[in-house]
C-alpha cells in the first residue's frame, strides 16, 4: 500500500509553482497564449490533487495554504494587469 499522505503537498507545491509562472506570462507580461500554454499542465496537476482530497487521499493542510497564497498573488496580479492595460 502507498502512503499518499504528502502526495497532496508535492502536487500542490508543483502546481503552484507552475501555475505561478503562468501567472506572470498572464497578469504582468500580458502573454496570455503562453499563460494558457504553461497553465494547462497545472490544471491538470490540480485536478488531480482535488480528486485526492475528495477520495480522502490526503488532507489540505500546508497544501491549502499554498492555493491560498497563489489566488491571492493571482488576485495581486490580475489588478495589476487590469491597470497595465487601462481597465481600471
Amino acid at each position: 500500500m502507498i502512503d499518499t499522505k504528502n502526495i497532496g503537498l508535492d502536487l500542490a507545491a508543483v502546481g503552484f509553482l507552475i501555475s505561478l509562472v503562468g501567472v506572470v506570462e498572464n497578469n504582468l507580461l500580458l502573454d496570455h497564449t503562453m499563460a494558457m500554454i504553461i497553465w494547462c499542465p497545472s490544471n491538470a496537476i490540480f485536478c488531480l490533487y482535488f480528486l485526492g482530497r475528495a477520495r480522502d487521499w490526503w488532507d489540505g493542510g500546508v497544501s491549502d495554504w499554498l492555493l491560498c497564497l497563489n489566488y491571492a498573488f493571482m488576485l495581486a496580479s490580475g489588478v495589476w494587469g487590469l491597470k497595465q492595460i487601462g481597465v481600471w
